[in-house]
């Protein structure tokens, strides 16, 4: 049975809102616990009247994540691309494969009365493309070489016409932010692991008697919280990202009036076994045209591809004012 599509759009949107309230939250109670944790186990070694591991947690997650999306508002959607490898693709290149890219790229943003927006190719053998930026006029579409090679016009039109669909239903910037906030949360895991490595783990054992390290004890609790909370991130990252994807095939069979083109792309991805994204792009994985990072059903930030498959085949999230042609 068909679905509203517009129903569906409007339950995505206040989900985000509910989610983004969850990251903000448990980061805060995470932040609590931290402070307790310390006074409990660092007993008379750490007791400043001021929470300081505490506030400490809260300011290096917010101010990461904070810095991160203060870059993908200045430098756009091609600071992501270029953070993982890709490369621009120049408006006067001849050749065939990067010139038939950008000719369905401004094909498809005509289609979605989006402004053109810049394209990166990223190597890598499967089948994968994303949207990056914060508003529509800064925003970037990237395909992997794998994407170019291994698919033909129409599929390819219906990949990029997917990515042009989170541009449309405002996916980005959501979408950005959540990759901030858990860029935030891994960082702490980092800073603890650091903070172990350069605490004072040489002290004869005598010290170590004498009294507890409240620098290894920060480092430790640094790195059960971060870790914790990058986990529950994720979680509620996968969770804002599932209809969302419905919400773009739809837009892509839209915008290119043809629903086998999308189909067929997601059909190729489903029986080739290639998974070579890079890894430092884990905390991008929500914008994939396909994830396949994830081990099990809560961390996956897309839908099964049979059920997407059914979905646009079922028309489940077309309207019928569309008119799109059987």
């Amino acid at each position: 049975m068909a679905m509203d599509f517009w129903e569906a759009q409007r339950r995505a949107r206040s989900r985000t809102t509910l989610f983004v309230f969850l990251f903000v939250s448990m980061t805060l109670i995470v932040a609590v616990l931290v402070e307790l944790g310390m006074r409990y186990f660092a007993g008379d070694s750490y007791a400043p009247p001021f929470p300081v591991a505490g506030a400490a947690f809260a300011l290096i997650t917010f101010g990461v994540a904070g810095f991160q999306y203060l870059n993908f508002g200045m430098s756009g959607g091609g600071y992501v691309a270029e953070s993982l490898g890709a490369w621009k693709v120049s408006s006067t290149t001849t050749h065939p494969l990067e010139r038939q890219l950008l000719n369905i790229v401004q094909e498809m943003a005509l289609a979605a009365s989006l402004p053109v927006p810049a394209v990166y190719i990223l190597e890598a053998n499967e089948i994968n493309a994303f949207a990056a930026g914060l508003t529509q006029k800064d925003a970037a579409i990237t395909v992997t070489t794998g994407t170019l090679k291994r698919l033909n016009r129409d599929e390819l039109q219906g990949v990029v016409a997917h990515e042009l669909g989170h541009v449309h239903n405002g996916d980005m910037q959501i979408s950005m932010r959540l990759a901030a906030m858990v860029m935030g949360f891994f960082f702490i895991i980092f800073i603890g692991l650091r903070i172990l490595q350069f605490s004072s783990l040489g002290r004869n054992r005598d010290e170590k008697r004498e009294g507890n390290n409240p620098l290894v004890i920060a480092a430790l609790i640094f790195m059960v919280a971060g870790a914790f909370t990058w986990l529950m991130g994720s979680i509620l990252k996968s969770a804002v990202s599932r209809e969302r994807e419905y919400l773009a095939d739809a837009c892509a069979v839209q915008f290119t009036r043809n629903p086998q083109g999308i189909g067929n792309a997601l059909r190729k991805i489903a029986n080739t076994k290639t998974s070579d994204m890079p890894p430092q792009g884990a905390a991008y994985s929500h914008l994939y045209f396909d994830d396949r990072t994830a081990l099990s059903g809560l961390f996956q930030t897309h839908p099964p591809l049979s059920k997407r498959i059914a979905a646009i085949e079922g028309r489940a999230y077309i309207p019928k004012e569309w008119n799109i042609p059987e």
